[in-house]
């Protein structure tokens, strides 16, 4: 949970305790699902001793004035300058047990605000301080914080996000995702939405496990809950800037970073608002070696901003306005080429061609992408394959994307109940042009389109009294429609590189300058667009209840009934210079080329349509032993919405619903006088039909079979997971976090080989069942600390650390032996000096991958046409300068 435990007054207790221990306060009022203060400010007699000792702890640490602790809690300010007074003066030993306590910290996991550690529920949180301190801004960073998270984040389309090595993404725009995002209480339909720096966040809560009764559709392995720092109505002000080195680029600086937020009042005690913005650019790790293109690669361009208003015109009603926008214009659309086999696994040349109706082997019958660009019209030219620091791309352009939405946030305190509305709209526009060579040559590229919308509307009830039972129930409903063009252009060096060996032999090393004319023609000008338009259409009933049986006891129950409407169409056209073809004039080209490699225009097809009820439920028993230890299970249910799909000829061939069963038993605790925090978590998941690549049976292929997107009948997960905190003293802390994940496919008979693995009539499929989950490593560890030491006057010197290991494990869809990656670490880390002064600054000198791990985070398998490509490779070592004030 590191050092995200923060303030919590005395919502230290369970929802019902807290009404009651704030009663004497004044009125409350329900906001957002969570309790918080009235405009009645209380007198020093009046205040709970755990809010005395918590706002007090805040106030010794200087992140905030007086004044601004005193509007947040609801204080006299003369009271809290008057315990700070007290307890500077007090004897270090008298004062070493409450500084080593860790601090509580505030969720709203379940959409009510509650003690992250009374939540029954495997959750990770990371606080805005840790946010900052490690300048976490993306979800790969957040993959370095949270046991059982990973993701490969490539770019916004081809993000994919797991936990415990289930639920990414496959980069098709009619999937759905299993782990969802959810920003300032709004669900995102499209993963690739959450492809953008987040900066000016309260805190990030990781969630694992279905949380699909509650928070949105589609949650079956959990979700990501983004919270951002609320407005307030006195002066806050954050500014930070950074300049650092790439490590395999000469220009300097080789990145430049800002990021910033201001909030005030704009009418006192009414109308606040907050502003934030970001820029991010920095260098690639790769060299690109072609004038044509950029200069590097992975790099990062990308700037974006949120401004928020917050209206309170009387105590039982807020509303709060959110508008955002992010965008990167970015030279980050590269996936290395790192090996280009010579053989397949049973030490056949790639280069023969094997022909399953005869099972035999013809010699040179095929081609790989090193032979072709091997052939005499490339003229000797050695492509890149292999390097991690170049690479020779010229007909790429910068991958835009741009991500906006507005939410509006209503809340009504109606006595026994509070009512939310949460009303939605965001839009993601993500462009691809891709060179899909990487060579030096005019062949072809290649790159998708999105332009994707959604709309929601989701009403909340929430009890706001003490009792047996509190509860909360709702409505949600959901729009959203995608427009994904998947494009390609060929160039004048097409035909020659996509020509079979049999046609170059006759078309250009024994052609006429005619026909090697006409081969350089084949494709010269010729574009594909397949136009896929996923539409949904859903509403959900949804409800929770804890039904407190005694002081101790809870039993949580949860249902979610969804209902969807889903269409698609697909689209295949080609053109010439802008002329559409047809399938007639695609077999009249003469060196068959154009054939070979553009098939089945379609013009426009409906795909079947799918109209189903889905149900998830939650059974959750949780025992509270005392303040510091709670026990909890659940058994819960959750289900992934099926999919509108197309195969290659434009036949309906739909994705099934994905079913998780999960089970969870753990504990959570605060041990050694609240210095140590320790909670563990076993769990057991079992999905069926887990939406994947894999085989079925085709009497129209040669072997039988065709490899589809389609369903794995079962994959099952059981693991364990510790998430933990240790406050040595009052200068250093610790976090630290681990699971172990025994992820499998328990039942996959019929998948699709690897393409090393060439597929016969004897044997047309591999079975992979029993072997690990893709993207699924077995062991992660999690380490950090942060140490603080005054020095002379106003000084701190600050060092700090973050560290991630993870064993082996397989990156490529099918589990080719080429998408092994090792096991790896990578470490953040920093020191610096902190001004307590008035006006706080700190500077730092930081490093992410300090000890210049090399690792990727998906892998492509080879074909004839490409070889292994890296899709993930992650960051190389960055070192940098960071300065950050409040002013």
């Amino acid at each position: 949970m590191n050092d995200s435990y923060k303030k919590a007054g005395s919502q230290r207790f369970r929802r019902r305790q807290i009404a009651a221990a704030l009663a004497r306060l004044g009125s409350t009022a329900l906001l957002g699902g969570g309790l918080v203060l009235a405009s009645v400010q209380a007198h020093a007699a009046d205040v709970p001793p755990e809010l005395k000792v918590k706002v007090t702890q805040e106030a010794l640490r200087g992140d905030k004035s007086v004044e601004q602790l005193a509007q947040e809690y609801q204080l006299e300010a003369s009271d809290i300058a008057t315990w700070k007074a007290q307890a500077a003066n007090e004897k270090p030993a008298e004062t070493t047990a409450a500084t080593n306590e860790l601090d509580r910290v505030v969720v709203t996991a379940r959409n009510r605000e509650e003690i992250a550690q009374d939540v029954p529920v495997p959750i990770s949180v990371i606080g805005g301080k840790q946010l900052d301190r490690d300048r976490v801004v993306e979800i790969q960073d957040l993959t370095r914080k949270a046991p059982g998270l990973t993701a490969t984040t490539p770019n916004a389309r081809r993000t994919g996000v797991s936990i415990r090595g289930i639920g990414k993404a496959s980069g098709n725009d009619s999937m759905e995702a299993a782990v969802g995002v959810i920003v300032d209480d709004v669900f995102l339909t499209h993963v690739g939405m959450a492809y953008q720096d987040f900066t000016d966040l309260d805190r990030v809560e990781v969630l694992r496990g279905p949380q699909g009764t509650l928070l949105g559709k589609n949650t079956t392995m959990g979700a990501i809950n983004y919270v951002s720092k609320a407005p307030s109505f006195t002066p806050q002000s954050y500014l930070e800037v950074e300049t650092g080195e790439a490590r395999s680029h000469d220009s300097t600086p080789g990145a430049l970073k800002a990021k910033g937020s201001y909030s005030n009042a704009l009418i006192d005690d009414k109308l606040a608002y907050r502003a934030s913005f970001f820029v991010d650019t920095q260098d690639g790790d790769f060299v690109n070696i072609n004038p044509d293109g950029g200069d590097t690669y992975q790099a990062k361009k990308r700037f974006g901003g949120k401004l928020q208003l917050l209206y309170k015109p009387t105590d039982t009603f807020t509303a709060k306005v959110i508008t955002d926008l992010a965008e990167s214009r970015e030279d980050s659309n590269t996936k290395p080429w790192i090996i280009d086999p010579t053989n397949y696994a049973n030490g056949h040349l790639r280069t023969d061609k094997y022909d399953p109706l005869t099972n035999t082997w013809k010699k040179n019958g095929d081609a790989t992408f090193t032979s072709r660009i091997s052939r005499a019209y490339f003229g000797n030219y050695q492509p890149i394959i292999g390097s991690w620091s170049k690479i020779d791309i010229g007909q790429a352009s910068p991958l835009y994307t741009n991500n906006h939405g507005i939410s509006a946030n209503l809340n009504w305190d109606l006595g026994p109940v509070a009512l939310t509305s949460i009303s939605a709209y965001r839009n993601l526009h993500f462009d691809a042009k891709n060179d899909s060579d990487q060579t030096k040559f005019d062949i072809s590229t290649g790159g998708t389109l999105v332009d994707h919308e959604q709309y929601s509307q989701e009403f909340r009830l929430t009890s706001t009294q003490p009792g047996v039972l509190d509860y909360q129930a709702g409505l949600y409903l959901l729009h959203d429609e995608t427009e994904s063009t998947s494009r390609n252009w060929y160039g004048q060096d097409a035909g020659a590189f996509y020509a079979s060996n049999s046609v170059y032999k006759s078309w250009y090393t024994n052609g006429n300058a005619a026909k090697r004319a006409a081969l350089r023609a084949s494709l010269d000008g010729v574009s594909t667009t397949s136009l896929t338009t996923p539409q949904t259409d859903s509403a959900a009933l949804f409800g929770q209840i804890n039904w407190h049986l005694t002081d101790k006891a809870t039993l949580t129950v949860g249902l979610r009934d969804t209902y969807e409407d889903k269409t698609s169409t697909y689209d295949n056209r080609a053109f010439l210079n802008g002329t559409e073809l047809t399938n007639a004039a695609l077999k009249a080209e003469s060196t068959g080329v154009l054939a070979n490699k553009v098939k089945n225009l379609t013009g426009t097809l409906d795909g079947e349509e799918i109209k189903a009820n889905s149900l998830s439920w939650l059974i959750n028993p949780s025992y509270k032993v005392n303040d510091d230890f709670t026990v909890y299970a659940s058994a819960a249910r959750g289900v992934k919405s099926g999919s509108v799909q197309f195969d290659s000829k434009g036949n309906p061939l739909n994705v099934n619903p994905e079913k998780a069963l999960d089970f969870e038993l753990g504990f959570k605790s605060l041990l050694l006088s609240r210095a140590l925090m320790l909670n563990v978590n076993l769990y057991q998941t079992t999905v069926k039909d887990y939406q994947a690549t894999t085989s079925i049976v085709d009497s129209t292929s040669s072997t039988g079979y065709s490899s589809v997107l389609g369903n794995i009948p079962e994959i099952e997960a059981r693991g364990v997971e510790v998430d933990g905190a240790y406050n040595v003293n009052s200068n250093l802390s610790f976090n630290f976090g681990g699971a172990y994940n025994h992820a499998i496919y328990t039942d996959w008979k019929n998948a699709t080989c690897p393409a090393e693995v060439v597929a016969t009539p004897a044997n047309p499929t591999c079975d992979n069942t029993g072997k690990q989950v893709v993207g699924a490593p077995k062991w992660t560890g999690i380490v950090g600390f942060d140490y603080q030491k005054p020095l002379d006057g106003t000084l701190k010197l600050h060092a700090f650390s973050s560290s991630v290991v993870r064993s082996s494990q397989n990156l490529e869809a099918q589990l080719s032996a080429y998408g092994k990656q090792g096991g790896y670490s990578v470490t953040d880390a920093g020191i610096g000096l902190i001004n307590t002064a008035k006006l706080k600054y700190e500077v730092d000198l930081v490093a992410k991958n300090l000890f210049d791990k090399k690792y990727t985070t998906s892998v492509n398998a080879f074909s004839n046409q490409a070889p292994v490509g890296y899709d993930g490779i992650g960051p190389r070592r960055y070192v940098g300068v960071v300065f950050k004030t409040n002013f």
